[in-house]
């Protein structure tokens, strides 16, 4: 008997920001374009400051089976809300890796439980 792979129609996908700890100046933007650059780190203090995490997070996403899980995380985002972030090119990727390694650990699982 084999081990299946799990898809995405098989998992519960979950999505949660928390505040990222590394510091939006000189790390947020960098054009080239100082003014521009600087208006982009006020605008997402700002946001900050309103305690819209969004603004500045690191992004966890999780893909879980039976209780079973795997996490990828994406730090020094910034988006406009979480929707926004699903539609930017990290979170399919993030989904690929977290199912990845979901898959990974149960083959292992299954390989130890049929030994």
């Amino acid at each position: 008997m084999r081990c299946r792979t799990l898809g995405r129609n098989d998992v519960m996908i979950q999505i949660e920001a928390t505040p990222d700890d590394i510091p939006v100046q000189g790390n947020a933007c960098d054009t080239g374009d100082t003014q521009f650059d600087h208006q982009v780190v006020h605008e997402i203090l700002m946001r900050l400051h309103q305690d819209d995490v969004w603004a500045w997070a690191t992004v966890a996403v999780t893909v879980s089976w039976n209780g079973q899980e795997a996490t990828e995380y994406l730090g020094c985002c910034s988006y406009d809300d979480e929707e926004a972030f699903q539609r930017c090119g990290y979170y399919p990727d993030m989904i690929d890796a977290a199912m990845s390694t979901l898959n990974a650990n149960l083959r292992d699982l299954y390989r130890q439980l049929t030994v």
